[in-house]
């Protein structure tokens, strides 16, 4: 097969999804009578196999919504497999890379787990994932069930096995207070449409007597920082680094238009009482009246909904998609797969309940009680995601989420990312692109040195 190593690896997985779609066509026709999540065609654990349990790790999004949202899915899980007990751990996120990193090689890990998309590549290299089979992939629905994007997080940019599969996606859209834009007389669809109308909206917030200021947007957390600058980058036509994994593109003159525009947006209009908060603090402040406008996940819709009558909600709040630059429009998408541990005690029983969280049911009930979106694109069907105006924003965005590459490396790319920049958030205002340029220069070098080595993944025992 000729072409590059990333080409020949594509058409290996085309085959491979070829196979798992003539799979499904294969399974016996007992399966369709099963119900979502139900085990099928001898693909899992069968219902007359010894009773077990398997172990769970979870990492939070949230707080008790999210640990009751995962609880009621292990209680409708065990009762469609009686002989299947699922233990649910709650694992911070801010120890979750440790953990899982000793899980790998001591094997005395859990069998399913959540992990970050941008993790699945690092763990996938030192092989302490279990590859889906095709059978397997094609029980669940084959890739074509879940949101085009959220795929590509599935396996390592080099390799053809699905080592982790699709289950919770995090998109950003903006979020507004629509008291400011209709005392300023703005129309959200245009004040929002571009990146030259958007810094518009700012400007205007700026000079009025609305009495807050035009952005709330956290810099104490440099990896959300990341999230948010990068649909930034590639907005202006720019990227992160190369498709293939193997190059620094922040020095690039588009990259560099992107972050320099972003930077010009903090350094002129963010509130400073939210630039001393981490992102996830921000949308409680946000509420509580700091700052007109700021990005976040769907998350904060159900968040927001529940208690109305807060500073910065009481009169009123919306969401919009983010501005289109040059490029068009992008957002960045993440959010969590699902991976079964190599050395996993349970291993099919352990697909049961990966199968049963990827089905349509278990997707659209976590969803809607958690307030997160689902990977599985049929799962908003008939729920509140689909019709309630203010989740608008993020069925729109979806098609335009973009996530990271996933090279065995981006662990430690993101590090270096993240310490780099972090001069530029830092400014006291806004820099000129020269100066954008040198910190983004020197990014690229140290990235490209991380890239060196194939084996350098950020994943310590």
């Amino acid at each position: 097969m000729r072409g590059s190593p990333v080409q020949r690896s594509l058409s290996r997985r085309r085959l491979i999804m070829s196979a798992a779609a003539a799979a499904a066509t294969l399974l016996p026709a007992a399966a369709c009578a099963k119900k979502d999540g139900e085990g099928a065609g001898g693909i899992g654990y069968a219902a007359d196999r010894p009773p077990v349990t398997i172990e769970f790790w979870y990492m939070p999004y949230g707080g008790p919504v999210q640990d009751q949202a995962v609880i009621t899915e292990t209680e409708e899980f065990h009762k469609a497999h009686p002989n299947i007990t699922v233990k649910a751990v709650r694992v911070p996120w801010d120890e979750a890379l440790t953990r899982l990193s000793t899980a790998s090689t001591s094997g005395e890990g859990p069998d399913v787990t959540v992990l970050g998309t941008t993790w699945v590549a690092g763990f996938s290299s030192i092989g302490a994932l279990r590859p889906y089979s095709i059978e397997e992939i094609a029980a669940v629905g084959g890739e074509d069930v879940f949101a085009k994007a959220s795929w590509s997080s599935s396996h390592l940019i080099t390799s053809q096995e699905i080592t982790a599969l699709p289950w919770l996606i995090d998109i950003r859209a903006l979020f507004y207070r629509t008291d400011v834009l209709r005392k300023l007389g703005m129309d959200p669809k245009e004040a929002f449409a571009t990146w030259d109308s958007f810094e518009e909206t700012l400007q205007k917030i700026k000079a009025s007597d609305a009495g807050v200021a035009p952005l709330a947007i956290g810099l104490q957390n440099n990896f959300g920082i990341i999230h948010n600058v990068a649909p930034f980058i590639w907005g202006a036509g720019g990227d992160l680094i190369k498709d293939d994994g193997t190059k620094s593109m922040l020095a690039e003159p588009a990259a560099v238009d992107g972050v320099t525009y972003y930077q010009r947006l903090i350094g002129l209009y963010d509130d400073p009482k939210a630039m001393a908060l981490s992102s996830s603090d921000v949308p409680r402040a946000f509420a509580e009246g700091t700052g007109a406008i700021t990005i976040d996940n769907s998350q904060s819709v159900a968040e927001f909904a529940s208690d109305p009558s807060r500073a910065g909600l009481k009169a009123g709040w919306s969401t919009a998609p983010m501005p289109a630059g040059k490029a068009g429009r992008f957002g960045f998408l993440g959010g969590s797969n699902l991976g079964i541990l190599k050395e996993a005690k349970h291993p099919e029983a352990a697909f049961e309940f990966v199968r049963y969280l990827t089905g349509k049911a278990s997707q659209q009930r976590y969803s809607v009680n958690s307030g997160l979106w689902p990977a599985r694109t049929e799962a908003i069907e008939g729920t509140r995601l689909a019709t309630e105006p203010e989740y608008a924003a993020f069925r729109e965005m979806i098609p335009h989420g973009k996530m990271y590459p996933s090279v065995s490396a981006w662990i430690i790319v993101e590090s270096v990312i993240a310490k780099d920049l972090r001069e530029l958030w830092s400014a006291p205002g806004a820099l000129g692109r020269g100066q954008v340029q040198a910190i983004m220069t020197r990014t690229t070098a140290d990235i490209d040195e991380a890239l060196r080595d194939p084996t350098n993944t950020g994943i310590t025992p």
